[in-house]
């Protein structure tokens, strides 16, 4: 995919700021600009350009009922490409609690847990393609696709226990309860001031989930000392411990075939190393 000039985008966009915008992601998805007022996300390939438009569908329905400030994308045609943009939100990305009084990170626990309430507590059907009929199909997909594509790249042992621990978990939890969940609640895509949670971004994988999906994002990033600290504002964590930790664990996975199908040696060499480490399904 040929992506416009920097000049391309300034023009289209009437932004002659652009063109000393800052790089502030290059990620698997989208290449990400900041000109001080608005951000600017670039896709990488044809799917991440359908996720940004239906993430700007997405939020669009959202953002009156959650808490916190959202991003409300706006796509522009760019010659025959697509961008989104939107204003910026204010805070920089919550790497960690690392630094924070226990009163600030209890602060700061509450303040995800009530937006995870909100998201959590909303009718699938805001969404129009929210409940697939078999919520556990995707994870049967999964699996195949890890079978043809990633397993075969690991130790024998390492994928053993891989397909066992995934068989393990088609079998357990085919009850699991459907939210609308966020699909990447991810450290980077939580935006911080003053101590306060003042913004949630990247909504492309939002959708009907298991809420436990979000809170193993969360916990890959914080740790799991944040789930204690969010569970006297969010009931239900400890019942959903050993989903979070399934999750979680898939997460190299997802690296491995993002690499493979979209040939991202960087993604690919993460995900092998993280997995090889030591760091598989239970």
């Amino acid at each position: 995919m040929i992506q416009p000039t920097a000049r391309e985008i300034a023009e289209a966009l009437h932004q002659p700021e652009f063109l000393s915008a800052t790089v502030i992601d290059s990620g698997q998805n989208n290449r990400i600009f900041d000109t001080g007022k608005v951000i600017v996300r670039i896709p990488r390939h044809d799917e991440a350009r359908r996720d940004l438009a239906r993430e700007a569908d997405v939020l669009a329905v959202l953002a009156p009922m959650l808490p916190v400030p959202v991003p409300a994308p706006k796509l522009r045609n760019v010659g025959a490409y697509v961008v989104a943009v939107h204003r910026k939100l204010p805070g920089e990305p919550l790497l960690s609690l690392d630094g924070m009084t226990a009163a600030q990170a209890q602060e700061l626990a509450r303040d995800l847990a009530l937006f995870l309430c909100a998201l959590h507590a909303l009718p699938q059907d805001m969404l129009r393609d929210a409940a697939p009929a078999d919520p556990m199909a995707e994870w049967r997909d999964l699996l195949e696709r890890l079978e043809a594509k990633a397993l075969p790249l690991l130790p024998a042992a390492v994928a053993n226990s891989i397909r066992n621990s995934f068989i393990r978990f088609l079998g357990r939890v085919p009850d699991a309860p459907r939210t609308i969940t966020h699909g990447d609640f991810g450290t980077g895509n939580i935006l911080v001031d003053k101590g306060r949670v003042s913004g949630v971004i990247d909504f492309a994988g939002c959708g009907a989930g298991d809420p436990a999906y979000d809170l193993a994002s969360l916990s890959a990033g914080l740790g799991d000392d944040v789930l204690a600290l969010m569970a006297p504002h969010y009931s239900g964590i400890a019942g959903m411990r050993d989903r979070i930790t399934f999750y979680r664990s898939t997460f190299p996975l997802l690296d491995v075939l993002f690499g493979v199908d979209h040939g991202d040696a960087v993604a690919l060499d993460a995900g092998l190393r993280s997995l090889t480490a030591g760091n598989v399904p239970a």
